[in-house]
């Protein structure tokens, strides 16, 4: 049987892949599929009216999230050297959740999202940077305690 170990270090790698492969599968179905598109819309609990311009619009999302997993792929192979990623995401996720609140009556108007769902979608975001933030700092206390020598 394989021991895998369950330190710090390994669930901030684990949540690195999580959000590579997320922001991987949603990237790239955004950016070639325009009925990928139209299923995470109404999965995120959205309507858009179908024109060339969102769905562009779209595919360039889709771009910035492929390069996203790809950043958080980077990160989750080795942390210590790119903290600099993960510090990003934690901003990127509360600045997200900002924006959907300060900007509420675009998203509610332009999306047609509810806020429920936009309360459950802030949920989602901030636990992923509260998560990132505290295993960081886990990973911080054991560093100080050099507990990933082995492991640089």
């Amino acid at each position: 049987m394989i021991k895998i170990p369950l330190n710090s270090l390994c669930q901030l790698k684990a949540v690195l892949v999580f959000i590579a492969i997320f922001h991987f599968i949603f990237g790239i179905g955004l950016m070639v599929s325009i009925d990928f598109q139209k299923t995470a819309i109404a999965l995120y609990g959205g309507t858009l009216d179908w024109t060339p311009t969102p769905i562009y619009f779209i595919r360039i999302i889709g771009s910035f999230a492929f390069v996203l997993g790809y950043f958080a792929w980077m990160a989750s192979r080795d942390p210590l050297r790119y903290k600099i990623i993960i510090f990003g995401f934690i901003e990127f996720f509360i600045l997200r959740n900002l924006n959907r609140h300060f900007f509420a009556d675009e998203v509610y108007t332009v999306l047609n999202i509810s806020q429920m769902m936009n309360l459950i979608t802030s949920l989602f975001f901030g636990f992923q940077a509260l998560l990132l933030g505290y295993l960081w700092w886990r990973v911080s206390i054991d560093m100080s305690q050099n507990r990933y020598d082995d492991q640089k």
